[in-house]
């Protein structure tokens, strides 16, 4: 069987099989109810109408006007139907004296002498109605007067088909109904599979256009509910693709311009000395020029696969709690060579206890990069503070140099990616410290100090602060 993939097929479907579940289960459990409810009618009105009949025949015998045939009661009301209905008198021998069908019972003929039974076998209580259902009628047979001994019975029945007929029309008007509701099931749910087809037909092919990397459309939210929100969803991943594509745009253009520049270089003074233009001094300077483009190459290339991995993080990662200040140990201990270098005081005020949620490496790499930037820009000092909120579960740590300070150029672009300003090195630091710090869960911002100097505060989540 060919599986259905539009929607407004299953919907349609799934309409159907709602409504014809709802009137099986229906059927199931109200038409044995409706049939009994329709036998306990006849039943009663059969005896209703035979104690009718017979106090007519006893007012009759006791010498009373007697109505006319035509005004005796010779049907019964069943589901708001007039039903004909027939009956006999009999007298205390089972013999007819009076009969409403004469020729099927016809008068002075005993009751029981007759091919047709209304009566079961067995004896007749003359103190009360007695009920009988034959093979082909329900009768319900009742005494004439009190003295039931010398008065007779009334008799009156009903063919069993004629009630069975009004079976099969309930029957067939449920069947109708069943009919009508999966109409108006169908109705509904193409008029509901066209209000949700269309909305989703436009999210497909706007979904298509943001594949083809045309950004530059948007889908027109027109409600509040799912679809609504699922629109306005693939606006915002339309928003975030835009400026993603065009952040690797940026990405792509500059990396090649860096890695161009060493590589020209290394190729330059290495057809230098192939081609014997550089020799005694020169050839060894052209030597060490080659080796310190190949560090540069090596480690923007680094930086380029660390930016890499951190935009797309692995599950694998675990954050673990670390102690901050033998991480920030270990950092100013890598860094202190180029400090010494550059003729710059570290100083780290952070006390033991401080438990950071973290990657050890990654968080490791995350300070070095702050040092290395503040060391490259400082005059003669960099400062690291950290201190712990204990209400926000946070703690606040702050890198300060007291060099000439970030320029309004630097504070809006300085973490994008090779974004350099007066900055001799790759561009990539701070880019790489923000990724780190967004991975972590914690925040990053950057300004000048009043006193002087540019300050990188980082806040990330802690673990317990002991004092």
């Amino acid at each position: 069987m060919r599986k259905m993939k539009s929607l407004t097929s299953k919907i349609l479907l799934s309409y159907l099989l709602v409504v014809a579940v709802a009137f099986s289960v229906a059927i199931m459990s109200f038409y044995p109810i409706m049939i009994g409810f329709l036998d306990r009618r006849a039943k009663i009105g059969l005896e209703k109408q035979a104690w009718e009949i017979a106090f007519y025949l006893d007012r009759e015998r006791s010498g009373a006007a007697m109505p006319h045939e035509d005004s005796l009661p010779l049907s019964i009301l069943l589901l708001g139907r007039s039903v004909e209905t027939d009956y006999l008198a009999l007298d205390p021998q089972d013999m007819i004296t009076d009969s409403s069908v004469p020729q099927q019972f016809p008068i002075q003929k005993r009751l029981t002498d007759l091919p047709v039974k209304l009566r079961e076998n067995g004896s007749y209580n003359k103190n009360v109605a007695n009920i009988y259902e034959t093979r082909d009628y329900l009768s319900v047979e009742v005494p004439i007067g009190a003295s039931t001994n010398s008065n007779g019975t009334v008799l009156t029945f009903i063919p069993l088909e004629t009630l069975n007929g009004m079976q099969r029309e309930m029957m067939l008007a449920i069947i109708r109904s069943l009919f009508i509701a999966l109409a108006v099931a169908l109705l509904v749910a193409y008029f509901l599979g066209r209000y949700l087809v269309r909305p989703l037909k436009a999210l497909e092919h706007y979904a298509q256009s943001v594949a083809e990397r045309r950004f530059d459309m948007r889908f027109e939210v027109t409600s509040d509910d799912e679809l609504g929100r699922l629109a306005k969803a693939f606006n915002n991943m339309a928003d975030q693709l835009e400026s993603y594509d065009l952040r690797m745009r940026r990405f792509f253009q500059n990396n090649s311009h860096e890695l161009k520049t060493p590589l020209m270089s290394i190729q330059g003074y290495a057809e230098g000395i192939k081609d014997g233009i550089f020799t005694g001094p020169k050839m060894q300077n052209a030597v060490e020029v080659i080796c310190k483009e190949s560090q540069r190459l090596r480690k923007l290339v680094d930086q380029i696969i660390d930016i890499s991995i951190l935009e797309h993080p692995q599950e694998s990662t675990y954050l673990l709690p670390h102690d901050l200040k033998t991480i920030l140990d270990e950092v100013i201990e890598s860094v202190g060579g180029y400090a010494l270098e550059k003729n710059v005081r570290l100083q780290a005020d952070v006390e033991p206890g401080i438990w950071v949620i973290g990657d050890w490496d990654k968080l490791q790499r995350m300070f070095v990069n702050l040092l290395s930037n503040a060391i490259r820009h400082s005059w003669g000092s960099v400062v690291v503070e950290a201190s712990a909120v204990q209400s926000s579960g946070q703690v606040v740590v702050k890198v300060q140099d007291d060099g000439p300070g970030f320029s309004p150029v630097d504070l809006e672009h300085a973490f994008d990616y090779f974004y350099k300003g007066s900055d001799e090195g790759s561009g990539l630091g701070l880019s790489i410290v923000s990724l780190i710090v967004k991975e972590h869960g914690g925040t990053i911002r950057i300004y000048n100090s009043d006193s002087g100097g540019a300050v990188v505060e980082v806040t990330l989540p802690v673990l317990m602060n002991d004092k």
